[in-house]
């Protein structure tokens, strides 16, 4: 098998119909960096997940249906479309699941801001028509992996 060298960006392997670009284009997400400032350092630490990213990464684990941080990750790293979606390139590293499954376990203020911004975004999908509203039941937190992930205090992802 020969090699072959292909010049294309991940907006030239994204379908024009997908999914995601109507979401992507439906949902402004840009409250989310005014609602999740206070929970991250200005000065210390590591650069930070940016947060309408973190809000991306789980809203798809609702969407497709993935169960866990872990399973998010995996799909997120052989789907081109998640990775549109989430504004990464075709080499960018894909947020870790471990690093979210910590900052969701050992900082309780971080779990329940994204669980209200999580279900915000589930509105205004619902509100856009790109969710069925009967799909989306917030006392069924276990039937959805995604939402119980934001109350479990210890176990898997």
């Amino acid at each position: 098998m020969q090699l072959k060298i292909h010049m294309v960006t991940i907006e030239n392997l994204m379908p024009q119909d997908h999914f995601l670009r109507k979401l992507e284009k439906a949902l402004d997400l840009s409250f989310v960096y005014e609602e999740t400032r206070h929970l991250y350092s200005q000065k210390y630490g590591r650069p930070p997940i940016d947060s309408v990213v973190l809000v991306k990464y789980l809203l798809v684990g609702f969407l497709y249906g993935i169960p866990s941080e872990r399973q998010i990750e995996k799909r997120i790293e052989t789907d081109i479309a998640l990775r549109w979606y989430l504004g990464l390139d075709l080499l960018d590293r894909v947020p870790d699941h471990s690093t979210i499954s910590q900052l969701r376990r050992r900082k309780p203020e971080f779990r329940n801001v994204f669980r209200r911004l999580f279900h915000v975004v589930v509105q205004q999908c619902i509100a856009e028509g790109l969710v069925c509203s009967d799909r989306f039941n917030p006392h069924e937190g276990k039937r959805f992996g995604i939402l119980g992930m934001f109350g479990r205090s210890s176990g898997r992802t």
